[in-house]
């Protein structure tokens, strides 16, 4: 894509002081937007932890400021660098609080971000909540696992990075609410928010009475769905119609199995799930993985090789998109493997790799800089304050989970959402359970929006789409590449359109792939990330219980989005987003396959009489607790107090029903009741992104899919 200069962030100023994983995700985001980021780090030799355990990458892109916080000197350049800077980014639950004259010189700055765990106050006598903590009191980490196996922690830090990218999307709309309005914000983004919002897929389930539980690396609502073992690695093969089987069935030249009544419909393959991947396994382990994969992608069926961590940088669509670059450190003298610019755009993005700042290189600047003023824009009163969004329209053509999700949080911001539906309308409506016809699922992912049934594939279709497109601001879709192409609408021809719209498409591997048209489930991309990879059990990949490459997708485009809008309200130029959630994923599993430092904390999980509880401490000391226990099975409360005795963090393995019960779901509130479809109450999200004085709205659940015709293209021309 064309490098441009003008990066959607430039002349804002950010300052990155807190210590977690998800600031220096967040001042990554930032920093690839074009914004100046000061990565503040000690300079007292202490141990590296959180962020500073992988300093190349997440101090790639940024400007360096070494401060020993003992030096009056350092800490007044700190203080002035943050009088001058637009955004803040602060983990005082990982640090500790800051000081009372850094607390102050924070405060003229458009947005101060809080990362933190919970928000409340924890015990953290042996050590901040970690992200591996919070998986565990949220039930994230009670669906990973297999079936009647212990739950299992991913290795990958999931909550950082969706908080961190939440935060992001959180300060630019606070950017936009300041050049608005001239309303500074103050932001709180938790892991524990993130972690329910993640679950939305499991949340259904729970509120009609059930227990989610564990399915290894299997689907709750398809099958076939599972990992394999071909003669030379793993495959991942997922399948979710009966079109899908009997292209499996032809695959693995058993056309017996596609004739066969046990397994003639999707819940018959569920039932019988165990027969289904029997006859699967026994075919691939006759079979490279290869041979595999150009057999089930001959016919179209989603697939993928899944790619050990040390293998990452050689995965072909990883080379070619760049998604792991080598850039230069310490002045040139060595260079290091970092993420690359995941964020792909026409316009606004440089293409240029970030380096690796030495320590305290950026100090100079940091004296100099200054930041562009937002003042000279129009001004409302206070009591005239609206969302940041407000006036803005935005078209969605998604299913699932990840465009949907995105225009779920434009629609928050005060975006008017109009969701364009085909006639058998987003696959997601049938999912289980239904609450008067309408899925629960869908209701929930979709609050805030207006759907329409347009046939795309008739000249009525495609014309009122384009006169849609013409009064659009945003349009995101996350349908198969190439897709929308093959009715007319190339990214080219909606820029033509309309010049001033931004046009973001969410695909597995990139709309520029060398994987042109393979379709991309949210596991198979795990499984191509290195995720699956580095949250093996006992030697089986696995992958993670929640959609992680789906939500962290559209989270990533809904920062590229916000991001974009700003850039354009003073440039008038629209832009074309080229997301991967590939890329985004690569850049998740980063403080893994970079491998700067070794992990000092140890984390087991253990059965007790009453449940599962995380062991999180040193190695050495977890080992002599479990040594003393010896074959003992203790309740939890008792794990709990020895487990204190020892310094050893002990954390309890909700379930997600018992967490939605939990003291911290009470304060944080996480889902709330709204009227919607039927006059009944249904179960939405809230927004992770808590800003205050300018909060997201909770928005209406979505409701049943509306006709198109000539008066509703009228009537929504002229609004």
């Amino acid at each position: 894509m064309p490098e441009n200069s003008e990066n959607w962030l430039d002349g804002r100023v950010v300052v990155e002081l807190g210590g977690r994983i998800s600031v220096g995700a967040c001042g990554s985001l930032l920093a690839q937007a074009g914004a100046t980021v000061f990565f503040v780090e000690p300079v007292n030799g202490a141990v590296p932890a959180g962020k500073f355990a992988s300093r190349r990458v997440f101090s790639a892109g940024k400007k360096s400021l070494g401060i020993d916080y003992q030096n009056q000197d350092d800490r007044k350049l700190l203080c002035e660098l943050l009088r001058k800077a637009d955004v803040v980014l602060l983990s005082s639950d990982w640090d500790g609080p800051i000081a009372d004259d850094i607390e102050a010189a924070c405060e003229g700055a458009t947005a101060v971000c809080e990362f933190a765990a919970t928000g409340e106050r924890e015990d953290t006598s042996f050590g901040p909540l970690t992200d591996a903590t919070v998986q565990a009191m949220s039930g994230i980490a009670y669906t990973n696992g297999f079936p009647g196996e212990e739950p299992v922690v991913l290795s990958v830090p999931i909550l950082e990075y969706s908080a961190g990218v939440y935060g992001a999307s959180a300060c630019v709309a606070a950017l936009e609410t300041m050049r608005q309005f001239g309303q500074p914000q103050e932001i709180e983004v938790t892991l524990f928010d993130c972690a329910i919002n993640a679950l939305s897929t499991f949340l259904p389930a729970v509120y009609e009475g059930k227990e989610p539980g564990r399915l290894g690396n299997g689907h709750p609502m398809a099958a076939p769905w599972n990992a394999y073992n071909a003669a030379d690695g793993w495959i991942l093969l997922c399948s979710a119609s009966d079109d899908h089987w009997k292209r499996v069935c032809q695959t693995i030249e058993r056309g017996d199995l596609a004739n066969d009544e046990r397994f003639s419909t999707l819940g018959d393959r569920i039932a019988h799930r165990a027969m289904v991947d029997d006859a699967i396994a026994e075919w691939v382990a006759k079979h490279s993985v290869d041979e595999c994969i150009a057999s089930f992608s001959s016919r179209k069926l989603a697939c993928g090789a899944i790619v050990k961590l040390p293998e990452l940088k050689s995965e072909p669509n990883v080379v070619y998109r760049q998604a792991i670059v080598q850039v230069p450190e310490k002045n040139g003298e060595t260079t290091s493997f970092v993420p690359g610019m995941f964020l792909k755009a026409s316009t606004g993005i440089s293409s240029t790799p970030m380096g690796i700042p030495g320590v305290d290189d950026g100090r100079d600047l940091a004296r100099s800089c200054r930041r562009a003023d937002l003042s000279g824009e129009s001004r409302s009163n206070e009591e005239n304050i609206t969302l940041p969004l407000t006036g803005v329209r935005v078209l969605e053509i998604g299913q699932y989970t990840t465009a949907p999700l995105t225009a779920r949080h434009l629609a928050s911001l005060g975006a008017e959402v109009i969701k364009i539906e085909p006639p058998s309308g987003d696959a997601a409506r049938e999912w289980a359970p239904k609450v008067d016809g309408l899925s629960v699922f869908f209701a929930m992912s979709n609050s805030g929006k207006t759907s329409y049934c347009l046939d795309l594939k008739t000249d009525f279709g495609r014309g009122a789409f384009a006169e849609l497109v013409a009064t659009a601001d945003v349009m995101v879709e996350n349908m198969k590449p190439g897709s929308l192409a093959a009715i007319g609408f190339t990214a080219e021809r909606l820029q033509e359109i309309n010049p001033k719209l931004i046009y973001c498409a969410i695909t597995g591997f990139g709309s520029d792939s060398v994987y042109e048209n393979r379709p991309a489930f949210d596991t198979v991309v795990q499984a191509m990330s290195g995720m699956m990879d580095a949250n093996a059990w006992n030697g089986t990949p696995l992958k993670a219980g929640v959609s992680a490459c789906d939500f962290m997708g559209g989270e990533v485009a809904l920062f590229s989005i916000l991001s974009s809008l700003h850039k354009r309200a003073a440039s008038g130029r629209g832009v074309v987003l080229d997301l991967s959630m590939q890329d985004i994923s690569v850049w998740m599993t980063a403080t893994l396959w970079s491998k700067e430092t070794e992990q000092t904390t140890c984390k087991r999980v253990l059965h007790c009489s009453d449940g599962y509880v995380l062991l999180e401490g040193a190695e050495g000391v977890i080992g002599r607790l479990l040594d003393a226990l010896g074959s003992e099975e203790i309740s939890l409360a008792e794990m709990r107090e020895k487990a204190s005795l020892e310094m050893v963090t002990a954390t309890p393995i909700s379930r997600l029903s018992d967490a939605l019960k939990s003291d911290v779901a009470k304060s944080n509130n996480p889902v709330v009741s709204v009227e919607g479809h039927g006059g009944k109450l249904w179960q939405v999200l809230r927004s992770p992104m808590r800003m205050s004085p300018t909060a997201p709205a909770v928005c209406a659940p979505a409701g049943q899919v509306l006709p198109f015709n000539m008066s509703t293209l009228t009537m929504l021309k002229g609004a």
